[in-house]
């Protein structure tokens, strides 16, 4: 991985790759950080600030249009089929899901507790490639260190995840993963408490107990 994050496949495949997604989604992706569908993260959020936003709707409509013309690299693959079971459960107060009260007080205000998010602000969980792909490695690292949207040009607002590294231990981190891993028709292999503590340790991610990063609610509560 490159800094710690697995760049998801380009090819047409709708579990682990871009088949799900538009040439709308991939030419707002690449001007802005931001699509109907994800948001960028890592070294992608610089190439978008410094570079893509710049490039003229021409120039993004053809790599788009190329980009949509790649095969999937597995003829089986097929989308994702949304499974509204954990949404129906966590709206009737049952959190009895192994990671379920971890996402409900951690996650779900943004993200919510369908998985869906909020188009453009904060991205969709369910069907989601980075939460779906059989590497988990970008997932666990942005749910440890969390992560900013950056703004640009046609997309000024900026909006941050934050960490959770210094909260939540590596077993809490594995639950509340696999939990999204595994909910609203995702289907992706489980992670295991050695892959987080490792990510913790490549990362640099806080420990649990660590002083809280300026500006989250701990730390304001002193």
């Amino acid at each position: 991985p490159l800094e710690n994050w697995i760049a998801k496949s380009l090819r047409g495949d709708h579990r682990t790759g871009m088949g799900s997604w538009s040439e709308a989604d991939l030419v707002s992706f690449l001007r802005t950080g931001r699509s109907e569908r994800s948001a960028v993260f890592g070294g992608m959020s610089d190439v978008v600030v410094h570079s893509m936003q710049y490039m003229t709707d021409a120039d993004l409509t053809a790599i788009a249009r190329y980009l949509k013309s790649l095969p999937p690299a597995d003829p089986a693959d097929q989308p994702h089929v949304y499974d509204e079971s954990v949404a129906q459960a966590l709206f009737h107060g049952d959190d009895s899901k192994t990671g379920a009260a971890l996402y409900v007080d951690n996650c779900g205000a943004c993200h919510r507790t369908d998985g869906k998010g909020y188009a453009r602000v904060f991205p969709a969980l369910a069907g989601n490639p980075v939460v779906t792909g059989s590497d988990p490695t970008s997932l666990v690292h942005i749910v440890l260190k969390g992560g900013t949207l950056p703004a640009t040009h046609q997309a000024p607002s900026s909006f941050t995840m934050p960490p959770f590294g210094w909260r939540m231990n590596d077993q809490e981190i594995a639950d509340v993963v696999n939990f999204i891993r595994t909910s609203w028709g995702n289907q992706a292999p489980s992670v295991s408490v050695d892959e987080v503590r490792r990510l913790r340790k490549d990362t640099g991610a806080a420990a649990v107990g660590d002083i809280p990063p300026p500006g989250s609610a701990a730390a304001d509560r002193g």
